[in-house]
């Protein structure tokens, strides 16, 4: 990065600065980089669990869609699936082709890494929030 921020110093003086500053944060102070370079989430979250969160999101809205727009529906299916699907089916990284489209959504939801809404007003909570 301090390489970077030296090369750049020629052509873009502020971006190089911004680097610079960033990188003295963080090996002198201890700061995580997200946070040295403006990257940080929200609540300190990191940029990664935003674009996981979105897509776990976009994925429960294509299954609510598929359900006819029925939140409840979707509720009971990700239920469903926690309580009969095995553990060694939801661990593999493609759902099974045999699946109904909505448990194919939701598996691929999971597999973001972050779980899905425990409760109704959760998964409302995260379908307003898509982008």
């Amino acid at each position: 990065m301090r390489l970077a921020a030296r090369l750049l110093r020629g052509q873009h003086r502020e971006l190089a600065q911004w680097l610079e500053s960033a990188v003295q944060q963080h090996v002198y102070q201890g700061t995580d980089m997200d946070h040295t370079l403006g990257f940080a989430g929200t609540l300190g979250r990191s940029p990664r669990f935003d674009v996981l969160r979105a897509r776990r999101n976009r994925l429960l809205t294509r299954a609510l869609v598929v359900l006819h727009n029925d939140v409840q529906a979707l509720h009971r299916e990700l239920r469903r699936y926690e309580e009969r699907v095995p553990a060694a089916l939801r661990e593999r990284a493609e759902p099974d082709p045999s699946w109904p489209l909505a448990r194919q959504l939701i598996h691929r939801a999971y597999q973001q890494g972050l779980g899905v809404p425990g409760t109704l007003f959760g998964l409302r909570k995260a379908l307003r929030h898509i982008r």
